[in-house]
């Protein structure tokens, strides 16, 4: 009994100095999961307090809503400390549970609970998976415990918190019936009932609500992708790291062993465990893993995971427990779990710190939100698909006159907003939650392009897209030419100061044979002599070392290449390539499309790029670029110029 006593008070003050030191952490440090989504949920939960039909949200989840809207006064901080304190809460309800059932070294369960990578990041968010988490945990603790009334009401409410909780039910209701208590089976059905009742009366007038104003977008694929149904499973060291899924199904099979040894007894803890423990784990992991591979209402995101990562610790225990050791190792066996906590520390601090920093989206989003907050333009209504920008710039998120999300008719998106309305057009949701893609809107009359912003390092999107943000103004009937208006932004950009150019004019002979028998001579519009691309792949490639690159600045690489198509090009199979080389290692590789410039056959025509350079280049290092003739069409090039340009200030 003292033994306990002294580790629970371990646990205690172990939670306690990790809660203090995790509340610094999520008021400093930015938020590495969860994307737009922590933004949309602290929208939800910032102004409920002023706009109550918030706390009925259905996207939002009422119960994580009502949890989070004290915490999210403080701000967006707030509402990552909330979620820091439902970690360690689950944490403790995880020792708890394997203190019920008797397991040897149920301190590790803490340390696998509160540090497996995808957890710990989700811990620092704004996001729902960690409440869910604590709801579940707590769920079957109750229900261990006998107080099968707490957790039937309990459990009812954790769809309220995220939607995959309604395929939980399930386990405990097969679980109430075989433990015959009927009596608790009715509260399972509380949490649907109540909020019914109260969107019903208060909001919108329909008993039905939850299932009639379902938020989630349908169209398969085209809207969330797909992938492989066992996505999941061969991605686990990505999000669970490496000695987790060991854990994972060694456990899994040291309880199922257990069940069989008891001749498969649907009346003891052993069943119990397995449909509610590896019940409720495997079968939210097969829902997403199901859900993704047919494209619906699953985007394949890591971060889901987390929901029910807690569970992995108990699970591990048993498989440790399962191990028969003899006295003479059973210290070493203690050592090694200790050296494993303190791995998971590690690589957990490790997985935060990479999250952060390949938010790639950050710098750009801070960009964009600086040129919103001028005088100048806040004034003005906005029209967001992201999230975001309601947030950073600091509006009420939700009041009509000020801002818009998206466009009720894509068709006319105009209809109903006043002139200067601007609008924010990304890459990522514009163009597929808005399905509003780029030409679109270029092409209406009815909005100019004011502005466009690329991101410091190139990175795609969903749907393959190459990122980038442009702010569109409306005026009705303005007759704007926006390709005009983007090609004179661009070049505005360019006249920044260049201070190394070069020019390839094939004016000169190739001392490789082959590459010589491709320089050929032509007469049309006063050229000289080109390089012939036909049947060939790729064009010889330009090297300029790193020295060449001002350390002291934002480095863009400029192309420009004369370019003439003897047939036309399919999407995608001309491309002209930028990459950064350091030996063998190819360390940056972006590429741009020339098939998207409206070239015609057999007219000399001009396609211009720019490339940004990706801060910290080896020395040593070379930049490269060249043209990618994949279908081996007729192509002919010439005067094929790079230059380097600081980056623009925005």
């Amino acid at each position: 009994m003292n033994k306990i006593w002294t580790e629970k008070r371990w646990i205690i003050t172990g939670l306690f100095i990790a809660g203090l030191v995790f509340f610094i952490l999520a008021v400093l440090t930015h938020i590495p999961a969860g994307g737009a989504d922590n933004y949309a949920h602290f929208n939800i939960s910032r102004w409920a307090f002023r706009y109550p039909h918030l706390f009925l949200d259905h996207w939002g989840k009422p119960v994580f809503t009502i949890l989070t809207a004290p915490f999210a006064q403080l701000g967006i901080s707030g509402v990552r400390i909330f979620n820091v304190i439902c970690g360690l809460i689950t944490a403790w309800y995880v020792y708890k549970l394997a203190l019920h059932f008797r397991l040897r070294y149920a301190w590790f369960a803490v340390v696998v609970s509160v540090f497996t990578p995808i957890y710990f990041v989700m811990m620092f968010s704004g996001m729902t998976e960690v409440l869910f988490s604590l709801f579940l945990v707590v769920s079957i603790y109750l229900f261990f415990k006998e107080k099968y009334i707490f957790s039937a009401i309990l459990i009812s409410f954790i769809f309220l918190v995220r939607t995959e909780g309604l395929a939980i039910l399930l386990p405990f209701l097969i679980a109430f019936l075989v433990k015959k208590q009927y009596k608790s089976i009715p509260f399972l059905f509380l949490g649907f009932i109540l909020f019914s009742l109260i969107g019903w009366i208060y909001y919108f007038h329909d008993f039905w609500w939850l299932i009639n104003n379902r938020p989630y977008a349908t169209g398969g694929t085209s809207v969330y992708g797909s992938g492989d149904w066992y996505y999941f499973i061969v991605r686990m060291p990505r999000y669970f790291g490496y000695v987790v899924p060991v854990f994972l199904f060694a456990g899994t099979i040291a309880i199922g062993i257990r069940w069989v040894k008891n001749r498969l007894n649907l009346f003891t803890d052993d069943f119990f465990l397995v449909l509610l423990v590896l019940g409720s784990f495997w079968g939210y992991f097969f829902i997403h893993s199901y859900l993704w591979w047919i494209g619906e209402t699953s985007a394949g995101l890591y971060r889901v995971m987390a929901a029910v990562s807690p569970l992995v610790a108990i699970i591990a225990l048993f498989f440790l427990n399962s191990i028969r050791l003899k006295q003479k190792i059973i210290s070493f066996m203690t050592g090694t779990i200790v050296v494993l906590a303190i791995l998971f520390v590690v690589f957990a601090s490790a997985f935060y710190h990479r999250s952060t920093s390949r938010d790639l989206s950050a710098e750009i989003l801070d960009r964009v939100s600086v040129w919103l907050r001028k005088p100048e333009n806040i004034r003005h209504k906005l029209v967001v698909h992201n999230p975001f920008f309601s947030f950073s710039t600091g509006i009420d998120a939700w009041d009509a006159d000020v801002v818009q999300y998206g466009f009720s008719n894509n068709d006319t998106p105009e209809a109903g907003l006043p002139d200067s309305t601007l609008f924010v057009w990304d890459a990522h949701f514009s163009a597929n939650e808005g399905r509003m893609p780029l030409e679109k809107i270029m092409g209406n009359r009815n909005f100019e392009l004011v502005t466009c912003f690329d991101p410091v390092i190139p990175f795609k999107v969903m749907g393959d897209l190459d990122y980038k943000i442009c702010i569109f103004r409306k005026i009705l009937g303005i007759g704007q030419d926006n390709q005009a208006v983007l090609k004179r932004i661009q070049q505005e950009e360019m006249k920044k100061e260049g201070y190394y150019s070069e020019i390839y004019d094939f004016e000169n002979l190739f001392s490789d044979s082959e590459q010589e028998l491709r320089r050929i001579q032509v007469e049309i519009d006063s050229l000289n002599f080109v390089y012939n691309l036909d049947g060939k792949d790729f064009s010889p490639a330009f090297h300029i070392p790193e020295i060449k690159l001002d350390q002291e600045v934002q480095n863009k690489f400029k192309i420009t290449v004369d370019v003439s198509l003897g047939e036309p090009v399919l999407p995608g199979k001309l491309l002209i390539v930028f990459s950064v080389e350091n030996g063998r290692d190819v360390i940056h590789y972006a590429t741009a499309d020339i098939s998207e410039q409206e070239l015609e056959c057999n007219i000399w025509g001009k396609a211009e790029y720019v490339f940004v350079v990706p801060a910290g280049i080896k020395k040593g290092s070379l930049l490269k670029s060249y043209i990618w003739n994949i279908d081996k069409n007729n192509v002919l090039i010439d005067n094929y110029k790079v230059e380097f340009i600081r980056q623009a200030n925005e």
